[in-house]
């Protein structure tokens, strides 16, 4: 019995032996039917690339996958000329375009330093000189580890089966890609030389910013052509290929520098630097680079022509969750956005020129305090949109876009609202219908007890108070004690959907408690202008937005934008909007927190708006609306622990800023009054 179910036991094995057996050459009968069916178009797609490469005026854009059809395996071999893209403003004027090199490629092998071959060959494959495109052995070494998991999953392409990857195949995982990958690898290996298919290698590789290719990548980040790249920039160039995002060294220098470290300790196990020379070769290396990334850059691609460093950011980001990074650079896209060329220089200038008095260490102190930037550098940020549909105007994230400085403040920083919010509790107290403007209240020291034996006693800026005002006055003056009164007497919960539903900061995020009257709740610059605009386009609310249209380079149209179909939610009623624009107007009059600016600047467009400053400065802020527009500024420091110098508040450094901006626009429009 024993014997019978052994016996049993071996036809099964063998069967499945068999059966396994049966599929693999199936795979591999699959891979080579498939192979030898499109060998002329593989082998022509091969010649061409390499005639790409080595004779100037060629280069092409490989269409990407919604722009043609796929065969089996294979990527497209579909191409046309490379085009690049252009970011149009609301008129159809150039903003940007983004940079195709046309011949920034490596022509001859010769040209490859002997350096960069033996970092790319140590880092990515060692044995390269020696297989015949597949490495048996690390092969077999990567299918063990990944089966049994004696340690983490490594892969075992060689340099040749990551080009015939990139060359020949799609993304998709199938049984026979690998098969049919090796086929290519084997026509690959029988056409070209070893230096020949490192030189397709690093042509093919992207190494970020836009830079395809190690040539232009070279010239990008070194300033030097491939074949001047010494040991430790060749170790850099080898070490950005896996992942250019997560190892640039203008981004991420704190990733960049041990990658390096690794390719270089790489090339010395394999004989190809001394051992002890590697510490010296990244230190020279990196004493010489930090004059590079210190170099203010107007794009994370590069650009031939950028009118607006932060919208052309703003637009990439946006655009890369639906396009690829080739298609964005180099598949001549138009993309019409709603910006003002005009108003957006009018914004950087007045942006910038303000934050440079900030931080000048130099300025004299004067009756509005201190130089802001004497301890650490002060930032900014300024949003406008149009306050009938929401489109966005202008938009600048800071004192300038480098790789140290990529944080587009006007979009992606939150900071708190300071006394910029009481517009929205005036405005809940006149639609209660229990409140008017020349209704008086009393301008007191208040103090609330807040449990536990504590007691919370907020206090007026300067620590005036002025008796029994009126709300619009109180207004004017930014008088915290009556502003905590006001909504305490009004529904705070109505108060918080009235901002939610004007700014798009969802309610949950709100604090709902009475130091909301304070400006307790965080917001960016576009979310307060969009929040402004309400009192400037009766009483409902707009949502950003800034595409008007994207096509093709044939002029096919691939995106019709995303303008406003239907009217937004009501706010606050029209006559509500019309009583908070007079009472918001008298924050620029002779008894307004930003009446000292006005009066410096000369400042007579008509326009509404409110200032806002947190505790110890460290928040500066004015929005405010014309007829025309809506913008915000905000001014501090990025560490929201750091405040600024006692006095810069948002009537003294932010408002001026607004002002610049406002006034620059209407010198060439009408002014007109709400």
């Amino acid at each position: 019995m024993l014997r019978t179910w052994f016996r049993r036991a071996l036809l099964a094995a063998a069967a499945a032996v068999l059966a396994a057996g049966a599929v693999v050459g199936g795979m591999v009968l699959s891979g080579w039917w498939r192979y030898h069916q499109l060998e002329g178009s593989i082998v022509e797609k091969m010649d061409a690339y390499y005639l790409n490469l080595t004779v100037p005026g060629r280069e092409e854009y490989l269409l990407a996958e919604d722009e043609a059809f796929e065969v089996p395996y294979m990527a497209s071999t579909l191409s046309v000329a490379a085009a690049p893209t252009r970011i149009l403003d609301a008129k159809d004027r150039l903003i940007a375009e983004f940079s195709v090199e046309k011949g920034q490629y490596v022509r001859s092998p010769d040209d490859l330093p002997a350096f960069l071959k033996k970092a790319l060959v140590a880092s990515e494959d060692a044995h390269f000189y020696e297989h015949a495109g597949v490495d048996w052995k690390a092969t077999a070494r990567a299918v063990f580890v990944t089966l049994t998991g004696v340690r983490r999953s490594q892969g075992g392409s060689t340099l040749t089966q990551q080009l015939a990857k990139q060359m020949f195949t799609t993304r998709k995982r199938t049984p026979g890609r690998k098969i049919f990958e090796y086929f290519c690898v084997r026509k690959l290996e029988q056409k070209f030389t070893k230096d020949q298919i490192l030189m397709m290698y690093l042509n093919f590789a992207y190494f970020g910013h836009g830079a395809f290719g190690v040539e232009s990548a070279s010239r990008y980040y070194f300033g030097k052509p491939a074949s001047a790249l010494d040991v430790g920039e060749s170790a850099m160039m080898v070490g950005i290929i896996p992942s250019p995002n997560k190892y640039s060294p203008l981004d991420s220098p704190e990733l960049a520098r041990p990658r390096q470290r690794t390719v270089l300790k790489r090339m010395a196990r394999n004989g190809f630097i001394p051992e002890s020379s590697v510490e010296r070769i990244e230190g020279e290396f990196w004493e010489r680079f930090q004059h590079r990334a210190n170099i203010p850059e107007v794009s994370f691609w590069r650009t031939r022509v950028n009118e607006a460093p932060y919208v052309v950011e703003f637009v990439r980001r946006q655009m890369l969750r639906a396009y690829t990074k080739e298609r964005l650079l180099r598949g001549g896209l138009t993309i019409r956005t709603t910006f003002d060329l005009d108003a957006q220089k009018a914004a950087q200038r007045a942006l910038r020129e303000r934050l440079a008095k900030e931080n000048d260490p130099s300025a004299k102190p004067d009756e509005d305090g201190e130089p802001a930037g004497k301890e650490a550098p002060v930032e900014g940020a300024l949003a406008a949109l149009d306050p009938k549909d929401g489109a966005l105007i202008a938009l600048v994230g800071g004192t300038g876009f480098s790789f140290q400085n990529q944080l587009d403040r006007a979009t992606d920083g939150r900071r708190l609202m300071g006394s910029s919010v009481k517009p929205f509790v005036w405005a809940e107290a006149y639609e209660s219908g229990r409140f008017k403007p020349e209704d008086k209240m009393l301008d007191a020291p208040i103090t609330f007890k807040i449990g536990n034996g504590r007691k919370w006693s907020p206090h007026n800026y300067g620590n005036k108070y002025y008796g029994e005002v009126r709300l619009d006055f109180a207004l004017w003056k930014s008088l915290n004690s009556v502003a905590i009164k006001l909504l305490k007497e009004v529904d705070i919960d109505k108060v918080l959907e009235l901002l939610s539903v004007a700014s798009g900061v969802p309610v949950e995020r709100l604090p709902r408690n009475l130091s909301l009257a304070l400006g307790t709740a965080d917001i960016s610059p576009v979310q307060m202008a969009a929040a402004y605009a309400a009192f400037a386009n009766g009483g409902r609310a707009v949502r950003p937005w800034w595409l008007r249209g994207i096509a093709d380079r044939e002029g096919k149209v691939l995106s019709e934008g995303e303008a406003p179909k239907t009217e937004g939610a009501v706010v606050f009623s029209s006559t509500t909007a019309r009583a908070m624009i007079d009472t918001m107007r008298g924050v620029l009059g002779p008894e307004g927190t930003a009446y000292a600016s006005a009066r410096r600047i000369g400042f007579n467009v008509p326009a509404a708006g409110k200032t806002g400053t947190t505790n110890d400065y460290r928040d500066a802020w004015f929005a405010g609306v014309t007829p025309d527009l809506s913008a915000a500024v905000w001014i501090g420091h990025d560490d929201m622990r750091v405040a600024m110098s006692p006095g810069k508040a948002g009537g003294s450094i932010a408002a001026p800023a607004w002002m610049s901006f406002v006034k620059e626009i209407y010198m060439s429009k009408p002014t007109r009054d709400f």
